[in-house]
């Protein structure tokens, strides 16, 4: 996502500033190779790649975490609730509302934390009249923010800390980025999933202009987004005018039309509220939510499914306007989330496999948003990151989940071969405290890289795999990976 390390206002260059100024290579960190040596003795000692993936998975989680009253650093949380932030190296200091809701689905945050963040976003919650920044510049009612800043108030947009009139706007678009909503919903259903209850459901919560329950938030907020009648896509207008942002790891391009990643969200939190309103015996909204789940799924695969001339591969396209191009990241995500048939999941999973084989997508464990494959040679058709940098041509860690689940389908020799290799790409350098250094961003062909120790990098690759019921993909000795004792060495 699109974040500064300080303020750009305040004068300090910035991640954000440096991207603008297409010299992110240049600034780049340098790929560290091998580990520290007590380290990786340490890690020698017969434990399996799953057990050492879920280990670095908590080690990066408990980095994260920021208590109510207590200081990480320079920085002082004055908010009423424990909080986790993307990274352990503080590099995005505030709570970031997608990177927090990555790091649920498993054991790694309890279930009273998580009802912490929802209380501390529900309170920055504008409505029920959207709010106007500035000419141009518009929060819509009940939107989720992009951020909430360790005094407790709300960025709706990606680019700065500001809460007041200097945030939003070009490049940052109109309107707040359109994921962070299905955030919220998520961390809603994972407290229910943690509890086992609805009461907190039912509880009415604070916001910024009085009390609602939380099951009636959680309907405002899920209609909060600009989407199609019929189908309930999510859209976006015209690049220039709004810009609106499809969800925060692609803050930084311009998309316009029908929007496939926040509409495969969507699907995901309809599904989640069904669930959830089915639990709590409200059989209308369960309903209701059953039906928009599968109108979207029928329109998801209608709207953005590009088979292949000879029918054996499918990708889905990121956006029906700009950005008409394939997503790796939402394919492989609408794979792994059930929101696409069995015959079409298959087809998408073909043509992610082929792009692992022929490394027009993955390199070293990571992988990058467009393969370079694509009529552009793997850039966004427009961005604010120069080609190779950022989300414009660098690799990640955090789609790797969702990547080899989605492989998983149709063949699972290359999921193992993926899950071996993402696991020797955390491996490359272990560092003193035992934890990796799990940057968010790199690029093989450049050496650079940015943000280490950045969370979504290795624990929602584990959670997915988790939540997929593959995590035996990793059932052999991390060594293997860590020394090359087996086999010829991964490319």
């Amino acid at each position: 996502m699109s974040r500064d390390a300080r303020d750009w206002s305040a004068g300090g260059l910035t991640r954000r500033t440096f991207v603008r100024l297409s010299v992110a290579a240049a600034a780049g960190l340098p790929l560290m190779h091998g580990c520290a040596g007590a380290a990786r003795g340490q890690l020698e000692q017969g434990d399996s790649a799953a057990a050492f993936l879920h280990d670095q998975a908590r080690r990066a989680v408990e980095a994260a975490l920021v208590r109510s009253g207590k200081d990480s650093g320079s920085y002082h949380n004055a908010t009423a609730y424990d909080v986790r932030v993307p990274g352990g190296n503080m590099g995005y200091p505030a709570f970031w509302v997608r990177d927090a809701a990555m790091m649920l689905g498993g054991d790694l945050v309890p279930a009273e934390e998580v009802e912490g963040w929802i209380r501390l976003i529900c309170s920055t919650l504008v409505g029920p009249g959207d709010r106007a920044i500035r000419d141009g510049v518009v929060v819509p009612a009940y939107c989720v923010p992009d951020h909430i800043n360790f005094d407790g108030r709300a960025t709706f947009y990606p680019g700065n800390y500001e809460t007041g009139e200097r945030q939003g706007g070009a490049p940052w678009g109109k309107y707040p980025p359109l994921d962070d909503g299905f955030y919220l919903l998520q961390m809603v259903h994972e407290h229910w999933r943690l509890t086992g209850s609805t009461k907190l459901l039912r509880a009415k919560l604070a916001t910024s202009f009085g009390a609602e329950t939380l099951g009636d938030l959680c309907e405002r907020v899920y209609g909060a987004v600009m989407s199609e009648a019929g189908t309930g896509l999510v859209v976006a207008g015209d690049p220039d005018k709004e810009n609106a942002k499809d969800w925060g790891f692609c803050d930084s391009e311009f998309k316009s039309g029908k929007l496939l990643f926040p509409s495969v969200l969507k699907f995901v939190a309809a599904r989640r509220l069904a669930e959830m309103f089915h639990a709590n015996e409200d059989a209308t909204r369960a309903k209701r939510y059953r039906n928009e789940m599968r109108l979207l799924g029928v329109a998801i695969a209608a709207t953005f499914v590009r088979e292949s001339k000879d029918g054996k591969e499918a990708w889905l396209h990121s956006a029906s306007g700009l950005g008409d191009q394939p997503d790796v990241w939402g394919s492989a995500l609408a794979v792994h989330s059930g929101a696409l048939d069995e015959r079409v999941s298959k087809l998408v999973s073909r043509a992610l496999v082929r792009a692992y084989r022929e490394r027009t997508a993955v390199r070293d464990g990571a992988a990058r948003q467009v393969p370079t494959s694509d009529r552009l040679g793997g850039v966004w058709e427009r961005s604010v990151s120069a080609a190779g940098t950022y989300q414009n041509g660098g690799y990640w860690g955090t789609p790797m989940g969702w990547y080899i689940s989605a492989v998983y389908k149709t063949d699972r020799a290359a999921a193992a071969d993926m899950a071996r290799e993402f696991v020797r790409g955390l491996g490359r350098k272990v560092l003193e405290d035992g934890a990796v250094e799990a940057v968010e961003w790199f690029n093989p062909e450049t050496g650079a890289s940015a943000n280490p120790r950045y969370v979504a990098t290795v624990a929602l690759p584990y959670l997915c795999l988790r939540e997929a019921g593959i995590l035996e993909l990793l059932d052999f000795p991390i060594r293997e990976v860590l020394t090359g004792e087996r086999g010829q060495p991964l490319r």
